[in-house]
């Protein structure tokens, strides 16, 4: 008889409320939904089908989703506890789509994902209140769980995490008997209508017309379709701020920086790539240039303002233009080759642009490799000072080690740390706790002349 082998089946067959747009469901209510469709408690699917992923193997610690301190909302972003749940899913349900449920889709432009979820479970009321009305699937967005975005899209009202039935703040994403819509304290419905939903906030004496552009600008970014997902990327990202310095600050990056509030080492790091600025930093210059969230991100530069309103100046000011005075850029580029093959030239870029009377950036733009090659330079002729500089200290401590140490020993003194601290402290000579090993060492060679 032949022996037949049955094929492996998904466990579980539940396709997602919405999978793609600002109102797409997240990925934490999806298996709430996945529990309460299979009878089972929230817990026992996440701890026994999904699974929690631990730190190290072998710590069982961190493998208890529902203990104090864990960080549930990290499956709805973009790390990898969010690629661990959305694999597992994929394999417990049959299907490929589950990524969409998370932020893992713009993980190229989104950093630290601990500070872009929060911990609590938030909703809109009347979001819910209109699935129930227009008798939809009940479902909780991944939009809520972004930790900027306190206002919804939709209805132009703020997020809650307050049951309306019994007040029970919810402090986490999920507990063990969720049920999406409804309450984890007292299970009842957590959806209202608007007017009710008004009553219910009271009188909002606080500004929010930023709480109501970053909701819109994140639903704005969660419905870009999948086919232009690809234009947004860190390239993209960068890209933006070089056309930005170009365009707002005339090529001076420094200039840029300033009018941006940020630093100018920072924004270095950002064009560089080293570094992706946070969604918080994005949000900052879009909205000091009136710049829409996806325009950024996509790279779209037609997107920036040609200039600046001009500033008053009390006095008559007129400000340089070095990026449109013509130049000799054949000496200026013989003069750094020459500071590169000189062993003599010890000036920073800065100093070097400085020295040319021209604009870091704008030189740093003309010649990357002759920048690179100099900053190079300089930071080896720092390394090379800052180790001659700790050598010198380190011969004179132990020099004074040795005479303190040597003076104490002749007169019957034992030489303790601290008594040869106390002498130290005497002589005027500074001394650190990184410091200690020297008087054993400066005891030893003491000992072995005497």
């Amino acid at each position: 008889m032949n022996a037949y082998l049955s094929p492996e089946r998904s466990a579980f067959h539940l396709k997602p409320v919405k999978c793609a747009g600002s109102n797409r469901q997240k990925l934490t209510d999806y298996v709430v939904q996945i529990a309460s469709n299979s009878l089972l408690p929230v817990d026992v699917i996440v701890k026994e089908l999904v699974g929690w992923p631990a730190r190290n193997a072998s710590s069982d610690a961190t493998r208890r989703p529902f203990a104090s301190g864990q960080h549930l909302a990290l499956a709805n972003a973009h790390g990898e506890t969010a690629k661990y749940w959305v694999e597992r899913l994929n394999d417990l349900t049959g299907r490929t789509d589950l990524g969409a449920l998370t932020l893992l889709p713009f993980a190229s432009v989104l950093r630290d994902p601990f500070g872009l979820v929060g911990r609590a479970r938030r909703w809109c009321p009347v979001c819910l209140q209109d699935d129930l009305l227009a008798n939809r699937d009940i479902y909780e967005r991944l939009i809520w769980s972004i930790r900027l975005v306190e206002w919804c899209p939709a209805h132009d009202v703020p997020l809650t995490n307050v049951c309306p039935e019994c007040q029970y703040r919810h402090s986490t994403e999920a507990c063990r008997r969720s049920i999406s819509g409804c309450c984890a304290h007292c299970h009842q419905w957590l959806g209202m209508e608007m007017l009710r939903y008004r009553r219910f906030l009271g009188r909002c004496s606080r500004k929010c017309s930023r709480e109501r552009w970053i909701a819109s600008e994140f639903a704005s970014l969660l419905d870009v379709p999948d086919t232009s997902l690809h234009k947004i990327s860190q390239e993209s990202v960068a890209l933006m701020i070089e056309s930005g310095i170009v365009r707002v600050a005339g090529g001076n990056a420094r200039r840029f920086a300033s009018i941006c509030e940020k630093s100018a080492s920072s924004l270095s790091e950002w064009r560089g790539g080293l570094v992706i600025p946070s969604i918080q930093a994005v949000f900052d210059m879009c909205e000091r240039f009136q710049i829409h969230l996806t325009d950024w991100l996509c790279a779209h530069s037609d997107a920036w303002p040609h200039s600046l309103e001009r500033r008053e100046h009390a006095v008559e000011y007129t400000p340089r233009r070095t990026a449109c005075l013509e130049r000799d850029w054949f000496s200026i580029e013989r003069k750094l080759r020459t500071m590169v093959n000189s062993n003599r030239c010890q000036l920073s870029w800065e100093q070097t642009a400085r020295k040319l009377d021209i604009d870091p950036s704008q030189l740093h733009a003309k010649f990357p490799e002759l920048a690179r090659k100099i900053s190079g330079k300089a930071r080896e002729r720092r390394a090379r000072d800052r180790a001659d500089r700790i050598e010198a200290r380190r011969t004179m401590l132990l020099r004074h080690l040795k005479n303190v140490i040597r003076r104490m020993i002749t007169s019957g003194i034992n030489p303790s740390r601290r008594c040869v601290e106390a002498e130290l402290t005497k002589l005027g000579v500074e001394y650190r706790w990184a410091d200690y090993p020297l008087i054993a060492q400066a005891r030893h060679e003491v000992e072995r002349d005497m």
